[in-house]
């Protein structure tokens, strides 16, 4: 039985010692000195922050926010969760949920390419200002002004400014159609 155990403690040895190499070795694979979680919902404060050359990330009031929305160089993002979105987002705005997977964000990091402004709304001004912070590490571009919408999709929707419905348009799945909300035309 000590030499079943033992054998087996040499495979499993060898094999996590050969998957280490082949991951060294690849370019795509993982780089432990240097590895953030794939997901951008880290507080704020902890883990690495943004550059020193970054600004900070702005809070907005929504009125101030929709006057920017206008911009073909403005993305706005929505970090709720899919159903959330699904039921009432800012029109416009692609799902970047606050779970997102790297790949996820990384999609939204390549979204920004071009822009001078992503603005993020979540239920409340704390979720987005948490994916704002991690989307301002992820992107390193000290010209890009990253705003976190104050109160949340609800003060947005209470000012009455622009709203759809439906899943993300610009986001990958099997309905990609977004239908205009019938409260706001």
């Amino acid at each position: 039985m000590v030499r079943l155990a033992a054998r087996a403690g040499c495979l499993l040895g060898a094999a996590t010692l050969a998957g280490l190499l082949v991951n060294g070795v690849r370019a795509d694979g993982v780089r432990f000195s240097n590895f953030v979680a794939p997901n951008a919902c880290a507080n704020p404060g902890e883990g690495e922050t943004s550059s020193p050359a970054a600004p900070a990330v702005e809070v907005m009031a929504p009125g101030d926010a929709a006057g920017l929305c206008g911009d073909p160089t403005t993305l706005i993002a929505d970090v709720r969760s899919a159903d959330e979105f699904a039921k009432g987002h800012a029109s416009g705005a692609i799902h970047l949920p606050c779970g997102a997977s790297g790949q996820v964000a990384d999609t939204a990091v390549g979204l920004v390419r071009g822009r001078q402004t992503l603005i993020l709304y979540g239920s409340t001004t704390a979720d987005a200002r948490r994916v704002a912070e991690e989307m301002r590490r992820r992107i390193h571009r000290a010209d890009l002004r990253v705003v976190a919408l104050a109160g949340g999709f609800a003060a947005w929707d209470q000012a009455g400014l622009a709203c759809a419905s439906g899943p993300c348009a610009a986001c990958p799945g099997p309905s990609r159609d977004a239908t205009q909300d019938p409260r706001h035309p």
